[in-house]
């Protein structure tokens, strides 16, 4: 029996061994006493490769008691000739193992080493009948096979045979003449390792789908915030117009100037919106081909598979973070539109009307509607389609103004009529814009009407002054039809910039009242009508 018949029966038995422990579960199998390459050595596959009538019974199919011709293996691990095993499924409704009964669903791969074993034994018994044979005659085909096996894919590169097992220890394919030099490792099937593989790879590749998922909302967020850009644009550019058309003909030149300004704010946003969706839409090219180098991968079969396991994996890890959206991606309204023409007044030397506070509608909850020239708010029950940017509320219909306080003392008059449902007050710059309550632990201290009631007020009031000392840490309201009656005071320890803050659920608009102004330019305090104090 030649050398290389002797390491194909040890295999054997290292499989049929692998096979008893799949079926007792215990998964792996662990090299004890490995062929030594020596004639007279003692392990147990040599000795068994002795008795050759035992050892075609332990080649021989259970349907047809032949020596193996293609043999598959299934699920429970015993093996049959592929046209056996064919032909007794054709006689029954189940696919199940014609020895142990067990369901194997249609799953019957290929026993590649007991092929390979059989294949060699038959070529034995062949040469050993043929008269005249000489020993080294009958070596030439298994040594012809093995160097013809170099060239194949999944041969061990040392010693050109089948890779037919996985080291657990040491994570890599092996022949049966590599485990002498894995002494004392455990070993199991391709098909496990591979399965097992397979199976940590797929949370990966969950993760890596709902990062595309997450990109390709950020993008569909972005071409939204690219037209509202545009919007914005149109109706900052309207409103503009329609300020100046109000002024005469030697402000034209303050018109340009501003609309120069505006539309250089909005190629600089859309250049900064573009530049994003050119990131993420890079981000997501190199997700969908990482995604789909992994799904090929997944589809290889168990040798190409283990082969690049790491690489696709360091690959598939090395995927991007999450897409964050920047704030400050819209145009700057206020910038444009607040208190335009106080602004223009100081060229003009000309009587004009002072807005104290005006709105921020990026902030604006998509049921708020502000005014054109951001000093009314009025609320509907139909929402505008705008975009998710963070600094916009979403669970109450809320609004800040467009200026915040860090010190000083500071007023505004709102116009509140006889809606039922309203909120006028401050907030901290850090309120939350997305989950929040109106309440002073969420960063809001305001006063108003809740269905038709007072809310944190003595009285209802249809005209209301917001008085905020900073300075002070406090905030006081003051019903206007009354000005020596106080309706809240509110103290707090102030940290943080204060923005001026608006509810309204329904009913008529809120106006912010314009200002009492000053020849002369100065601080806030001294420029508004202080008779109140």
């Amino acid at each position: 029996m030649t050398y290389g018949l002797k390491f194909c029966l040890w295999a054997v038995y290292c499989q049929k061994d692998l096979a008893l422990a799949n079926e007792r579960g215990v998964g792996v199998w662990k090299s004890q006493n490995p062929i030594e390459g020596s004639e007279d050595t003692s392990s147990t596959p040599v000795r068994m490769a002795a008795n050759f009538s035992l050892l075609e019974e332990d080649l021989s199919c259970r349907v047809c008691y032949q020596i193996f011709r293609e043999p598959v293996i299934l699920l429970c691990s015993h093996s049959f000739c592929k046209a056996c095993l064919e032909e007794s499924w054709s006689k029954q409704e189940t696919q199940d193992c014609p020895v142990c009964r067990r369901s194997s669903r249609d799953q019957s791969p290929p026993n590649l080493a007991l092929r390979h074993v059989c294949e060699t034994l038959l070529r034995e018994r062949e040469i050993k009948d043929t008269p005249g044979p000489t020993e080294e005659a009958a070596e030439g085909p298994s040594q012809g096979e093995n160097t013809s096996h170099r060239g194949l894919q999944g041969a061990c590169g040392l010693h050109s045979q089948r890779l037919q097992l996985f080291c657990l220890e040491d994570e890599c394919l092996v022949c049966v003449e590599c485990v002498s030099e894995h002494a004392d490792h455990s070993f199991c099937s391709l098909v496990k390792a591979a399965g097992q593989r397979r199976e940590g790879l797929r949370p990966t590749l969950k993760a890596l789908e709902e990062k595309m998922s997450a990109f390709c909302k950020a993008k569909l967020n972005c071409d939204k915030m690219a037209a509202h850009i545009r919007a914005q644009a149109q109706l900052a550019e309207k409103q503009i117009m329609k300020e100046f058309e109000k002024l005469h003909c030697f402000l034209r030149e303050e018109e340009v100037e501003r609309l120069a300004v505006l539309k250089e704010e909005e190629e600089e946003k859309n250049k900064r919106i573009k530049e994003r969706v050119k990131e993420i839409s890079e981000m997501i090219s190199s997700l969908s081909d990482t995604i789909r180098a992994v799904e090929e991968n997944l589809a290889v079969d168990d040798l190409l598979f283990l082969q690049s396991y790491k690489t696709i994996m360091e690959r598939a890890q090395s995927a991007p973070q999450d897409p964050q959206l920047d704030s400050g991606a819209l145009i700057n309204l206020a910038k444009h539109l607040g208190n335009l023409k106080f602004q223009v007044w100081e060229k003009m030397q000309g009587a004009v009307k002072y807005m104290p506070v005006v709105l921020e509608p990026n902030t604006a909850h998509p049921y708020l509607y502000p005014s054109e020239d951001l000093t009314s708010l009025r609320s509907e029950d139909k929402g505008q389609s705008l975009p998710d940017n963070p600094e916009r509320f979403d669970s109450y219909r809320d609004i800040l103004g467009s200026e915040g306080f860090t010190s000083g003392t500071h007023f505004w008059d709102v116009e509140v009529g006889e809606n039922d449902d309203w909120r006028v007050g401050v907030a901290s710059e850090s309120v939350s814009r997305k989950h929040g309550l109106i309440e002073e632990e969420c960063g809001i201290w305001a006063v108003g009407v809740a269905n038709g009631e007072p809310y944190k007020m003595k009285k209802k009031t249809q005209r209301i002054r917001v008085l905020l000392k900073w300075d002070k840490q406090e905030v006081s309201f003051i019903d206007l039809s009354s000005y020596t009656q106080t309706l809240r005071t509110f103290n707090h320890k102030f940290t943080e910039k204060m923005y001026p803050y608006f509810y309204l659920l329904n009913g008529q608009p809120l106006q912010i009242l314009p200002g009492k102004v000053s020849v002369n330019v100065g601080n806030h305090v001294e420029n508004h009508d202080m008779e109140l104090f």
